[in-house]
Order: structure tokens, then sequence, then C-alpha cells
């Protein structure tokens, strides 16, 4: 009992979470300062701070741009609570798994801060050699702090965008902007099955729930998990066909038509220069400091 109601917790929350993040366009509604900028603009412009974010190398300069990704958040009235939720529930996942070894001298040699373990006499396999001492190293713990640093900006600007950005503008300013059509009608389509698929895939796991009088053996779930594979992946390729025939049978040649009309005010051409400037600071005041 206690794994299906996990399960049922686990299915609920990815609902939840995609539902919110990808699927509610209510902080894209609201009149905020992100909200009234101009789609090809912010593209451009986050697009630019992302790439800038992987050219720092110094905490403290990340760190601004992080509290710059509040402050935005703060004027486009998305609640600070939950952007720091959304930005710091990703973080870990991206971060972890490289950074904790990394930490070690057995990736990244260095000055010892920390020994964790003491072994009888170094190894060496080919050109990889584990010492006799495995400890947190002040060069690795550096790196670790840099790249969590760089991660936690980078999904700030990433979570802020498609928060405050609707998806059809997305879709409409890429075309603009002269993305491939099929890169656009690609996204565009996952996009909108996707909570489809979700959707789906619950729907399968509580009609086998309302069916099963008593638990199943670990090999029948296995067997049961992978027949639900095998199904969706049928089912996907069979809609798929259907709404290739359906849109061609009503007139579809390989491009969405859309009825945005994107107009660059003052404000779009203030915020594109400001930040084109803030982000030359940024990388000009950096290679200063490691040149001193």
């Amino acid at each position: 009992m206690s794994q299906a109601k996990f399960l049922d917790k686990t299915l609920l929350a990815v609902a939840n979470v995609a539902e919110q993040s990808l699927f509610s366009e209510a902080y894209a509604l609201r009149h905020g300062f992100l909200q009234l900028l101009d789609v090809r603009i912010k593209l451009v412009t986050f697009l630019y701070i992302l790439v800038i974010i992987s050219f720092l190398h110094r905490p403290q300069t990340v760190w601004l741009l992080y509290g710059l990704s509040l402050v935005l958040a703060v004027v486009s009235r998305v609640p600070l609570v939950f952007f720091l939720k959304r930005v710091w529930l990703f973080v870990p996942l991206f971060s972890a798994a490289i950074v904790l070894p990394a930490l070690l001298n057995i990736v990244t040699p260095g000055d010892p801060v920390w020994v964790l373990m003491k072994l009888s006499r170094a190894y060496t396999w080919g050109p990889y050699t584990i010492p006799s001492e495995i400890a947190v190293t002040r060069q690795g713990l550096w790196g670790g702090i840099v790249f969590v640093s760089r991660v936690a900006a980078s999904v700030s600007f990433a979570v802020l965008f498609t928060l405050t950005t609707k998806w059809a503008g997305v879709f409409s300013g890429l075309r603009s902007l002269f993305v491939p059509r099929v890169f656009v009608v690609t996204l565009g389509m996952t996009y909108r099955y996707l909570f489809v698929f979700l959707r789906l895939i619950q729907d399968m796991y509580r009609a086998r729930k309302s069916r099963t009088l008593r638990p199943l053996s670990p090999a029948a779930e296995r067997n049961w998990i992978a027949s639900r594979i095998g199904a969706t992946f049928k089912k996907s390729v069979d809609m798929s066909e259907d709404i290739y025939k359906a849109m061609l049978s009503r007139g579809f040649h390989g491009e969405f038509r859309s009825s945005d009309r994107f107009h660059a005010a003052a404000a779009d051409t203030i915020w594109f220069v400001t930040v084109l400037l803030f982000g030359g600071i940024l990388i000009l005041f950096e290679k200063g400091f490691l040149h001193s």
C-alpha cells in the first residue's frame, strides 16, 4: 500500500509540475515588465544572458546576475516564493550528479580541505590514479561553487522566460527570427501533445489500480510497465499519423499561421541596449579581475 501511495503521489506531483511549468499561462497574462516586452527582443536578450553566464568565472558575478533575475521576477509580478521553488527544484537535478564527484581529488587534484577516507596505498589503472587519501579539494570546491552558481542563474532566467511568455508567442517569435520551420513545428506539436500523453499515462495507471484486488508481484509489475510502454509508443505513432492526415485534410502546408503581430516599442529598445551593455561590462570586469 505504501508503494501504491508513493506512486500515486509521484504521478500527481509530476502532473502538477508539468501543468504549472509548461501549460499554465497565468503569469504570462499579467501586466508585468517582462510580459510587456516584444517576444523577439526577449528571446534574443535572454539567450544573450545565458551565453554571458557561461563565460563568467567568478561566483560573485554570477550571483549578481541571479539577483537580477529575482528583481525581474518581482517587477514581472511573479511570486518570489513560487519562483524560488521552481528554480531550486531543478538546480540540484542538474548539478548534483556532476558536482559531487568533481569535489574529490580523484577527479580534481588540488589542495585537500576535508579528508573523507584513507586507503592503505594509492591505486593506479593506466592513466587513472586513486590517491591514498580521498579528500575534497579547494580547487574542486571552487569549481563546484562556480558550476552551481551558473546552473542556478541559467535556470532562473530560463524559468522566468517560460513563466512570463505565452508559448504561442514563443513559437511565433522563433519563426520571426528565422528559426527553421521544422524545428518550430516539432517543438509546437511536442508542447501541445505532451500533456495529452501525460494524462494518458495517468489514466492507464488509475485503470489498472481500479481493477486490481491485491498487490502484484515485482515481476508482474515490471511486465505491466513494459507492456504500457509499448502500448504508449504504439498509440503515439497511431495518433501522429491521424493528426498528420487531419492537418493535411484541413490545408496544412508545413507551417502554422499565427495572428501575432510584433512591434518593438521604445521600452524594448531600451531593454535590448541595456542588456547588451550590462553583459559587456560584466565580461570586461571579469577579464580585468583575472588579469590583475
